[in-house]
């Protein structure tokens, strides 16, 4: 890798190679230009984006080669720094990719790739960055009071980002001075909670099988899954289907009536879970829905019990009324906050 790539003299200047490393898929593209004076990202910042299923490679540098391989000599030449937004904690040097057997050194990584810079941050993190610049189609506003307030957010209270995927990812967004900071962790592996009997039941019914029934076995591609089965055992109907595309799928055409179940279900739960995290982190300025399940199932969102539930807490209930909720439609927002890391000061 030595070869396809190696640093020039200026790390201010030349391409930056961006990536966006899930559990499923690794997105990559370049960037120049990637900060607004605002803090947010510029507009349309990356180029040259590729999507390579993880599935195909053993190590994220074999994914890495094939992608720069695939580029026009001169970009390689031309790459001074990198950000990897990669899913899964990454303070320390040794990084394990959650939901694929990938890990890395990031000191090893810079030194194969033989960049000036190379950030790795969460991909959350980067998701959250993206967010603050998206705007029209790439981000709706889906709460009821949509109608009545801006689409766009001014407020410098804290945001939350949430996104059922591969996994469940969670992360806080808070401005600081003419800069947005994101504030990785990992809420999505936080327990769950359940509302109606049923929900319970479906709880318990995992309990069989795992000692720590968390957000994320409900609330992810496999989570609507694990929803859909437990959902025909326990009322004692027969559940066939063993993909959440497909299950999505039934409930928009209205094939399989479990299915649509399944999917109010998850959307409902997603809505109580998403409330917990407003509440404990205090972030009344919105919510960014992201990930790659919720645009593809938006009627459904937005007819189910969702909004309900994110605000039904109680004493707290009020707290979280004018709370503006987004949903990201944009297909690479990581990849913009990957570019906005790298031209923020740090």
């Amino acid at each position: 890798m030595q070869e396809l790539a190696k640093s020039i003299e200026s790390a201010a200047q030349g391409w930056k190679l961006v990536a966006d490393i899930g559990g499923t898929n690794a997105r990559f593209g370049l960037a120049k230009s990637v900060a607004a004076a605002d803090g947010a990202h510029s507009e349309a910042p990356v180029e040259d984006i590729q999507l390579l299923p993880c599935a195909e490679f053993e190590r994220i540098e074999l994914a890495l080669e094939t992608y720069l391989k695939s580029l026009p000599a001169a970009k390689v030449a031309d790459i001074s720094e990198a950000c990897l937004a990669v899913a899964g904690p990454v303070g320390a040097d040794r990084v394990a990719v959650t939901n694929l057997p990938w890990t890395f050194s990031k000191s090893g990584l810079q030194q194969a790739l033989g960049y000036a810079r190379v950030e790795v941050i969460n991909d959350f993190a980067a998701l959250a960055l993206g967010c603050t610049g998206l705007h029209g189609d790439d981000l709706v506003r889906i709460d009821e009071a949509s109608q009545a307030m801006p689409v766009a957010d001014t407020s410098g209270e804290l945001r939350a980002v949430i996104g059922p995927g591969t996994g469940l990812g969670v992360c806080g967004l808070h401005r600081s001075g003419n800069s947005w900071q994101a504030l990785p962790g990992e809420g999505g592996h936080a327990a769950i909670a359940p509302v109606t009997d049923e929900e319970f039941a479906i709880v318990q019914f995992l309990r069989r099988t795992h000692s720590h029934v968390s957000a994320e076995h409900l609330l992810c591609g496999r989570g609507l899954v694990n929803i859909f089965c437990s959902l025909g055992a326990v009322r004692g109907q027969d559940a066939p289907l063993r993909d959440a595309a497909a299950i999505s799928s039934a409930a928009l055409a209205g094939d399989c009536a479990l299915a649509r179940d399944a999917v109010d279900t998850f959307c409902n739960l997603l809505g109580g879970f998403c409330g917990d995290v407003l509440l404990i982190l205090g972030a009344r300025g919105g919510l960014y829905l992201g990930g790659g399940i919720l645009p593809r199932i938006e009627p459904l969102l937005r007819a189910s019990e969702f909004y309900t539930r994110m605000r039904a807490k109680g004493a707290m209930s009020d707290y979280l009324q004018n709370v503006p909720v987004h949903l990201v439609r944009h297909l690479f927002p990581a990849l913009a906050g990957a570019a906005a890391y790298l031209g923020s000061e740090r």
